[in-house]
């Protein structure tokens, strides 16, 4: 899915993966442009942030085009922007920044020491099975991840002493071995980083996502790449969520691996209860 057909120079093609959903998963559009965008980087650069809005639905029925601008090359940073269509009309655009690899200053949050080891932690889609049952069914759209809830399952206990109104720990990794090449593993990243963090917003909240009861979407999405890591490795995704109010909800998480944060991202989104109004969340 992430090798992309080469129209023309600085136009390609992606195929859609075999899938029910109804729309397109907006992690696969961010990962395509990002590999669009690494087509025309020099070799010597790596992607360093991201930022990018989500406009419309993209249909999983027809490939999307992606159209990268070649904004800049200076010394030591390039900068893509990159547009996706579909059917003539724009889903997507992204801007990103690359830079050569350099020595400077070196700090790092530490690793959150009371995460559950990965081995101990139930899968995802388990959870959602106990829980919501046919809707778990949804989540076996990603059977190529391994997805894993660090940490009590109970959401009244999530957020538990660690001071957010609303909290999520999840590890991540992909099933299978990936070839060695860095943009790769951004790319993988990027598509993972879509999928749990709108979800966190409603944490503390009497509703379910991925439910009848939630209209959601994806608005928009940035990242930020700190140091080299492994898709295919485990990596705890620790997920905030601020605020959430006026039908939109706002989520923060920071990507770990071997003892220093590698990743960090911001996402915001449409987050509509249907029917009832949503319920406050227990004082």
């Amino acid at each position: 899915m992430l090798d992309l057909e080469e129209i023309e120079v600085g136009l390609f093609r992606g195929r859609q993966p075999e899938t029910k959903l109804q729309r397109t998963f907006g992690g696969q559009v961010l990962a395509q442009s990002l590999m669009g965008a690494y087509r025309t980087v020099p070799d010597d650069r790596v992607l360093h942030s991201l930022s990018a809005y989500f406009l419309r639905a993209g249909r999983t029925d027809a490939p999307i085009i992606y159209d990268v601008e070649d904004t800049r090359d200076g010394g030591s940073f390039s900068s893509r922007r990159v547009r996706a269509r579909q059917y003539g009309r724009t889903i997507f655009h992204l801007s990103s920044s690359f830079h050569v690899l350099e020595q400077g200053l070196e700090h790092s949050d530490p690793v959150p020491s009371d995460a559950a080891p990965a081995e101990d932690c139930p899968r995802l889609v388990e959870v959602m099975q106990r829980r919501f049952g046919k809707t778990s069914e949804l989540w076996r759209e990603w059977d190529a991840l391994d997805v894993r809830l660090a940490g009590p399952s109970d959401k009244s206990r999530l957020d538990a002493g660690l001071g957010h109104s609303a909290h999520m720990r999840v590890w991540v990794r992909t099933t299978d071995r990936l070839p060695d090449d860095p943009r790769l593993h951004q790319a993988v990243l990027a598509y993972m980083s879509d999928m749990t963090l709108l979800s966190v917003a409603t944490v503390p909240h009497e509703v379910v996502f991925l439910s009848p009861q939630i209209q959601s979407a994806s608005i928009d999405h940035s990242m930020w790449f700190h140091r080299r890591f492994r898709a295919d490795e485990w990596l705890l995704y620790d997920q905030i969520s601020p605020s959430a109010s006026e039908g939109l909800g706002f989520s923060a998480g920071r990507l770990f691996q071997s003892g220093s944060i590698v990743a960090s991202c911001n996402q915001e989104g449409l987050i509509r209860v249907l029917g009832n109004s949503a319920k406050k969340p227990p004082s």
